[in-house]
């Protein structure tokens, strides 16, 4: 499980991309000062990452079935996932 500040940091980064985005197509006609603050405030991608959907998690993500590999376990092991099931030898 993810710490709750990291989720919350998330969050607010989603939000923020959101408004740059919208702003995005009004930059033609905004001067160097306004365009600049809106750099300083936006860091770009660099901040983002690939969260597991159910538990956030960073790590072992794989992007075919946005989970992480503990929660492709747990649901592999409840056949919750098409295709994949849990091993036995």
């Amino acid at each position: 499980m993810a710490r709750k500040a990291i989720v919350v940091k998330q969050q607010r980064l989603l939000k923020t991309k959101a408004k740059y985005d919208a702003l995005k197509g009004d930059m033609k006609n905004m001067s160097w000062e306004e365009k600049y603050k809106l750099y300083k405030k936006y860091k770009g991608k660099t901040k983002f990452y690939n969260r597991c959907r159910v538990c956030w998690r960073i790590h072992s993500y794989v992007r075919e079935l946005w989970l992480c590999r503990v929660c492709i376990r747990t649901y592999g092991r409840k056949w919750e996932l098409m295709g994949i099931r849990k091993s036995s030898w």
